[in-house]
This record gives C-alpha cells, sequence and structure tokens, in this order.
C-alpha cells in the first residue's frame, strides 16, 4: 500500500458520521437557508413565480445541496489528498459544484412543472446552488481536516505526556529507594525536578568498611538532555565508587568524560564524597557545586567547598580533596542551587541566609523532618509562582539523643505548605513526598 493510500485510508477512517442530534440541526439550518433564498428569487422574479411552488422547491434543494455538500467533503475530498496541488484544488472545486447541480437536479423532480414552464428560473436555481454547494463543501472540508489535525495533535500530544510520564520514572528508579543500614545515622533526600525530568541527582552508594559515597549533582539547563546526561554521569560515579577510585581521580575521570561527550556550554556542578560512619571523616571533592554545609550541634557552620571547576568545562581541570569531621549530633546539607535559587511572585529568591535559619532552628529535628520543613518553607515563599529550577536536598545527621521540643511533643511534623501542597520525589501531582526514610533500609511515603 503507497503512503498517499494510507493517508487516505486514514482519513477516511477518521471522517466521523453525523449524529442524529447534528443531522436535524444541519436540515434545519438547511431549511432555513432555502426558505431565504427562496425568497430572495422570488423577489428577484418580480412577481413572475409564485412563491407556493418556489419556496418548497427551494427548501428542498437547500437541504439536497447541504447534505450533497457535506458529505462529498467529508467522504469524497479525501480521496484527492494524495494528487498534486494543481490537480486537487480544482478537481475538489469541480466535484463541489457538480454534487450541488446534481442534487438540484434530482430536487426538481418535486415540483418539474414549475422548471418546465420557468426555464430561467430553473437555471438560476442550479446556478446558485452549485455556488452554494461550492462554498458549504470547502467550509465543511475546511473545518474536517482542521479537527482531524487537532485530534492528531492532541493524540501526539498524549503520547508524548505519557512517554515523558515513563522517563521520568525510569529517573526516579534509579535513584536510591533506600539507604544503606548503618548505625548512628539518619539521613532522608528528595528530588523534585521542574518539568517532567530533570538535570538534578542524588546519591548515596555503600563502599563497604562503614564508608559511605554521597553525590548530589545540577547538570545546566533542564529537560530530557539534562536528565539523560545526569543518568550517565550518575553511573559513572556509581562504577568508579564501587571500583574504590579515590575522590579527585574520580571527579577527574568523570570531568573527561563530559567534556568528550557534550557540547561546548554544557557543565556540571558536582559533589562528592566519601563519610567514614566510624569516625565521621568526609573526604570530598566540590566541581564548583553550591557548597554542602556541616551545621554543628553548636550552631556553628562549616563549609565544603575544597574542589574545582565545574565539570566539563576543561578536560585536564585538576581537583583538590577536602577533609573535614562529623560528630554526633552534627548535620551535612547538600542541596542544589534551586532550593536557594527558588523566586516568589516578586522574582525574590529564596537564599541561603533564609535556608540556613531554618536548618538552625531545626537542627535537632530528625533528618525527613527538616527535609519537609525546608521544602514546605520553600513553597510558601513561592507562593504559587511556578516552578523554575530542579529541587534537590540530600541531609545527613550523626545521631543525636536530643529533639527540639516541637518535634519532641508532635512525631509527625507538618507537610502541607499554605503556598501550596508538597510536591515529591517522583509523584507531584499526588502531593506526596517521596525518599529514603531513615538508615532502616526501608522506604516510605509522606502524605
Amino acid at each position: 500500500m503507497s503512503r498517499a493510500t494510507r493517508g487516505n485510508s486514514s482519513q477516511l477512517r477518521e471522517a466521523r458520521p453525523f449524529g442524529a442530534r447534528a443531522v436535524w440541526l444541519w436540515a434545519l439550518g438547511n431549511t432555513l437557508a432555502g426558505l431565504a433564498v427562496g425568497v430572495a428569487i422570488y423577489l428577484f422574479a418580480e412577481g413572475d413565480v409564485t412563491p407556493r411552488g418556489l419556496i418548497p422547491m427551494s427548501i428542498v434543494f437547500a437541504n439536497v445541496v447541504g447534505f450533497a455538500a457535506v458529505l462529498t467533503a467529508r467522504f469524497v475530498l479525501p480521496r484527492y489528498s494524495g494528487l498534486p496541488v494543481f490537480l486537487r484544488i480544482p478537481l475538489a472545486g469541480l466535484t463541489l459544484v457538480a454534487g450541488g447541480v446534481l442534487g438540484s437536479g434530482l430536487a426538481m423532480f418535486v415540483n418539474p412543472l414549475v422548471v418546465f414552464y420557468q426555464l430561467r428560473l430553473g437555471l438560476m436555481v442550479l446556478t446558485i446552488n452549485g455556488v452554494m454547494a461550492l462554498a458549504v463543501g470547502l467550509v465543511t472540508y475546511t473545518y474536517e481536516q482542521m479537527r482531524i489535525q487537532m485530534d492528531q495533535e492532541a493524540a501526539e500530544r498524549g503520547k508524548l505526556e505519557h512517554e515523558m510520564n515513563i522517563a521520568r520514572n525510569i529517573q526516579m528508579e534509579l535513584l536510591p529507594k533506600s539507604f544503606p543500614k548503618l548505625p548512628g545515622l539518619d539521613m532522608f533526600a528528595f528530588t523534585v525536578p521542574a518539568r517532567h525530568v530533570g538535570g538534578d541527582c542524588y546519591d548515596v552508594i555503600d563502599m563497604g568498611d562503614s564508608k559511605l559515597a554521597i553525590t548530589i549533582g545540577d547538570v545546566s539547563g533542564k529537560g530530557t538532555p539534562a536528565a539523560i546526561l545526569m543518568a550517565n554521569v550518575q553511573a559513572a560515579v556509581r562504577v568508579l565508587s564501587e571500583s574504590r577510585v579515590p575522590a579527585a581521580e574520580l571527579i577527574t575521570r568523570v570531568n573527561r568524560l563530559v567534556h568528550g561527550y557534550t557540547e561546548d556550554g554544557v557543565f556540571i556542578t558536582f559533589f562528592y564524597s566519601i563519610l567514614d560512619t566510624r569516625t565521621g571523616e568526609v573526604v570530598y571533592v566540590n566541581a564548583g557545586h553550591n557548597p554542602p554545609c556541616i551545621l554543628r550541634r553548636d550552631g556553628s557552620r562549616e563549609y565544603l567547598d575544597r574542589g574545582g571547576l565545574v565539570i566539563g568545562v576543561m578536560p585536564n581541570s585538576e581537583y583538590d580533596v577536602g577533609r573535614a569531621t562529623l560528630h554526633t549530633g552534627d548535620d551535612l546539607v547538600l542541596y542544589t542551587d534551586g532550593v536557594t535559587e527558588a523566586e516568589n511572585l516578586e522574582e525574590e529568591m529564596y537564599g541561603e541566609e533564609r535556608l540556613e535559619q531554618l536548618l538552625i532552628e531545626h537542627r535537632h529535628a530528625s533528618a525527613r523532618e527538616i527535609e519537609e520543613r525546608v521544602y514546605t518553607s520553600v513553597k510558601d515563599f513561592a507562593a504559587g509562582a511556578s516552578q523554575t529550577d530542579d529541587l534537590t536536598m540530600v541531609i545527613v545527621k550523626m545521631t543525636s539523643d536530643s529533639a527540639d521540643e516541637e518535634t519532641a511533643e508532635v512525631p509527625d511534623s507538618p507537610r502541607i505548605a499554605n503556598g501550596g501542597s508538597p510536591a515529591a520525589r517522583g509523584a507531584p501531582a499526588t502531593g506526596a513526598l517521596w525518599g529514603p526514610a531513615t538508615a532502616n533500609g526501608s522506604s516510605e511515603q509522606v502524605n
């Protein structure tokens, strides 16, 4: 079967027949049009013909022409779609005119005596109805083609939406479903893409010997290209981490990989760290990412900013290794700039100062509770403004026995933002906040 034949068949299949209501409405419209034409012809004839025979015949003519034009436009003209335009347009016009004239000729049998005695009147009716058939048919055909095109576009949008949902689910599946079960550690994380898929990523990799590789990254740009690049980077980092490649060498290799396989202007901010959960020592490399913060139990802060350039800009970039130590009661907070650069309707940014104040205020709460409060605070601040960047945060706490009074009295912290319900990792439409829960190896949903 040729492409043109398939196209014709597709259009013929999509041509929907009239429903009963549409038939009656179309007949009413044709009747009113026929009445108007009959009256106009009667006035033009200046009394040469009686309205008793003219008006019924004109109404019949209008209905025959109207239905003939519609049926021709919907079921005959699509057969010409495979022809060249210089043939298709004249042929379509002649078909519509012929249909109107033929229909009018058949309708004349309703009252042939009128035409027999008024030949000029009969020719006038045939001409007028032929022109009307052409106009009605072209309008109907144009409308039908627009409807088919809109239906096809809607179907394509639905298909794209379905594929993007699949891509989102795949991306979410690449994130940790649970965190390693290690004593003295409380972790929680979430990511909320600005679109179906995003360029943010986090990971927690069990390296054995009570060591964890904790990462967070942000690809320049948003959407599918950023998500694909980040998925590849995430896979490379995981493989190199499990091979015990040192932190600086790992980032150097990833930098060369990204630079060699991406276009100019594409870069990734990335933070890679190895936490020894027995000693609390953190060995890290910061490749141009927002410096993660160690929030000390006494409220002081330490920023992890040693490293080098963002990944992907210079193929031979060198990276320094930084070191820090987490003590009992300390929090390690990693986030992407989507959190601090979230804007409200006045285009004011959420900012690092507001985030740090919130973290200090609730530093004794659980990791999950802190993240819920941060997300709620960001949504309240935005107050209905659209999310323009991906939001991602990871919190690692060295377990403390202390708890602030508020969270001690209320086991489940608030999860509904005044500015809008919480979105979540993998399920923004449900208002659920997803993420690996505390270090018990489980994954839970928070409503």
